[in-house]
């Protein structure tokens, strides 16, 4: 009878221990796999928060100086295609384009006619626009951008086409909190052989 206590006793403490160690590699088990998925669900929250950020940072509003580059760059840009888009198509609406943000004399000398007498198949488009500016002071009511583009030129009626670099300074100047374009200054044309 002793003998079989001590065989109980044996058994039952082999038995508490393999309890015992089953429970402590099941729980290192939790632990690792409970551990790995807070770093999934932590990732996971912190990749929304960025994304939620980044939609904020799109719709705050630029500050004054930025909104005022903006908008002379858009009117240099909306210059160059109203005054180096050539085509019939279109030819009326860039016009009204452009006694919007053209000076009087330069329209006059961009626009000189009420129709378009290039003729129906003179297409030209600049390509490739690259705009260097001054450095912006906001009490400025004039600013100077450099500008450089390819003019591709496109006459199907007579077999022509080329395309031109062009390197401009274009002056502007605020009138009533728009900006216009004053002059046009070239810096270099050159014709680009093909």
């Amino acid at each position: 009878m002793e003998k079989k206590k001590w065989v109980l006793f044996i058994t039952l403490a082999v038995f508490v221990a393999g309890v015992t160690f089953f429970n402590i590699y099941l729980n290192r088990n939790i632990s690792q796999t409970t551990s790995a998925k807070q770093e999934a669900i932590s990732k996971e929250a912190l990749q929304e928060e960025n994304q939620e950020l980044k939609k904020q940072l799109k719709v705050v509003l630029p500050s004054a100086q930025e909104q005022q580059r903006r908008n002379y760059l858009e009117t240099v840009n909306t210059f160059l295609d109203v005054s180096y888009h050539q085509e019939k198509e279109g030819f009326t609406e860039r016009k009204k384009k452009a006694k919007r943000i053209m000076s009087l004399e330069l329209y006059e000398q961009f626009y000189p006619s009420a129709q378009f007498e290039l003729g129906d198949t003179y297409r030209s488009k600049p390509q490739d626009i690259q705009l260097y500016l001054q450095q912006y002071d906001s009490d400025l009511d004039e600013v100077q951008v450099v500008t450089e583009f390819q003019n591709h030129l496109q006459i199907s009626e007579e077999k022509v086409e080329e395309t031109t670099n062009i390197i401009a300074k274009i002056s502007l100047r605020k009138e009533e909190n728009r900006w216009i374009v004053t002059s046009i200054e070239p810096l270099k044309n050159e014709i680009v052989s093909e």
